[in-house]
């Protein structure tokens, strides 16, 4: 099944599955770009049909679900689907099988966002203070009403614009890379469960439950080291992965 696509008011294509699967990957076709196969009526935006299809866990191209064959949670093309149970019976691991980051370099990969996300968080509460109070650096005035109020409103701008930020942070680089910075520097990238790409809805809903990993003091990061596709809660609650692309 060959695909093809829109871009700039252009037919690209036919294009084969295994090629479409790494224009979806570096962000040519996004959840907005105009799609089309053989099995289709007419062209759709790629993120009405995305839940419909899955990557080939033997040539790593993009399939109908429809058309392809489940094997523990993963989803085997029909004309690769011989080739696919042969290697099992082999014993050879699969080409399109995910290969899933530990929990180290995801840790370090942590670190590094946690880095990268404080140093322009600084900048940002820097600015918010000098439009507040006039200073870079805030420094509480006592008995002063007017100053305390300042600095209650200055406090409610900082947490909204922290979330917009992290928010914001996530999406940028999920919805284009696949992974964060930190996660790049690793060879690491997030995908769902079946190997697709996270969609917007999924990135922000990924973001808000790793909040609740680290609420319960971080036990949800730790699962990652234990469970055996090494999946964190927020994984297990969005049903994504982290694994390795390189």
């Amino acid at each position: 099944m060959e695909w093809f696509y829109a871009n700039g008011g252009n037919r690209m294509g036919p294009i084969p599955p295994v090629t479409f699967e790494g224009l979806i990957t570096d962000g040519t076709v996004k959840t907005d770009t105009l799609v089309w196969s053989a099995t289709m009526t007419d062209w759709q935006p790629f993120g009405q049909i995305a839940p419909e299809t899955a990557t080939c866990a033997a040539s790593g191209g993009r399939y109908w679900q429809r058309d392809m064959v489940p094997y523990e949670g993963k989803f085997v093309s029909a004309e690769h689907k011989e080739e696919f149970f042969q290697r099992i019976r082999e014993g050879v691991q699969q080409p399109g099988t995910m290969v899933y980051g530990n929990f180290w370099p995801r840790f370090l990969a942590k670190v590094i966002d946690v880095i990268i996300r404080g140093v322009v968080g600084a900048l940002i509460n820097a600015c918010l203070a000098m439009f507040f109070f006039g200073e870079f650096i805030f420094q509480p005035k006592a008995n002063n009403p007017l100053v305390t109020g300042k600095f209650w409103a200055y406090q409610g701008t900082v947490f909204l614009v922290s979330i917009a930020f992290g928010v914001t942070y996530y999406w940028f680089f999920l919805s284009r890379f696949a992974a964060t910075p930190g996660k790049m520097a690793l060879g690491l990238k997030v995908v769902q469960g079946n190997g697709a790409k996270l969609s917007t809805g999924r990135i922000i809903g990924r973001y808000f439950a790793e909040m609740l990993s680290a609420m319960i003091l971080c036990i949800g990061y730790i699962m990652a080291a234990f469970d055996s596709e090494r999946r964190a809660l927020h994984d297990q609650i969005c049903d994504t992965r982290v694994i390795k692309s390189r």
